[in-house]
């Protein structure tokens, strides 16, 4: 009876080892980002939900800017990204895959896809994101106001990007006028590129937008106010087609440095 016992309790002390040690590893194995590579991230999802939409929005009146616009959802995301979600969760990583290529294939037919179809791909497309943020981001990190702010900046960034693309605008060049369809830097430059110009408009927009959530709690209100003027300026010039060069000075001079002194970003900002 007394060897039974002993058995028994050999083999409860073995399970309660086995979990105490297994715990540790599979938190090892887990994880932990940054706030930048957070704020990386968010930024990634707006700009796949911004190209979706702009898909659906443009169906009616250009496929092919539709087509252009779904084609662009996976631009950037890749194989790194893909195996982080899944680390997290792979039925929610293999469903964002699947949701994106289902909307870009859907132009791939030799009939145009309709807008009920788009609309319902669209709406998966949503869901899935809103799935990859509560596996992907910390509730913490979601809620904290300095990723907040680096997510907003780094959308900046990417405005400017597409800016860049809209007005053929090249990289090893940037102190010319892109373009311009006058040498006054208030004219108004050429498209060249339609669809990254739309999307360049819509992250505009939805920089101020996102920007409602954090600007009551810049760490002084002069920042907060610059940075508001900036963005808001930012959405008006893209609107009006000012020179790439314009824009680039306005994010350099005002929006970034305002960003980063209101809500410590420590960003390496340009001089002059």
């Amino acid at each position: 009876m007394s060897m039974r016992k002993l058995i028994i309790t050999f083999l409860i002390l073995s399970i309660v080892s086995s979990v105490a040690v297994s715990n540790p590893l599979n938190r090892a194995f887990a994880h932990t980002f940054s706030g930048d590579e957070s704020a990386t991230f968010l930024a990634l999802l707006e700009m796949i939900k911004t190209e979706a939409h702009l898909a659906e929005q443009n169906l009616g009146t250009n496929v092919t800017l539709a087509h252009e616009h779904a084609e662009a959802t996976t631009e950037h995301l890749d194989a790194n990204q893909t195996k982080e979600i899944s680390e997290r969760n792979a039925r929610v990583s293999n469903e964002l895959n699947a949701s994106l290529t289902a909307l870009k294939d859907a132009f791939n037919s030799t009939s145009p896809p309709t807008a009920s179809d788009i609309k319902d791909k669209v709406s998966n497309v949503d869901a899935i994101l809103g799935e990859v943020l509560s596996v992907r981001i910390d509730k913490n990190q979601l809620n904290n106001v300095t990723v907040k702010a680096s997510t907003i900046n780094d959308l900046v960034g990417e405005t400017l990007e597409h800016y860049g693309e809209a007005v053929g605008h090249e990289d090893t060049n940037k102190s010319s006028e892109s373009n311009s369809t006058t040498n006054a830097s208030s004219s108004a430059v050429k498209i060249v590129n339609e669809a990254a110009y739309q999307t360049a408009q819509a992250l505009s927009s939805r920089v101020i937008e996102l920007y409602k959530n954090v600007n009551s709690k810049a760490l002084n209100s002069t920042a907060a106010e610059n940075a508001q003027s900036g963005l808001e300026m930012l959405k008006s010039d893209i609107d009006k087609k000012v020179t790439f060069d314009t824009i680039d000075k306005l994010i350099d001079s005002t929006i970034s440095p305002a960003l980063n002194s209101g809500y410590d970003l420590k960003l390496k900002l340009e001089e002059g």
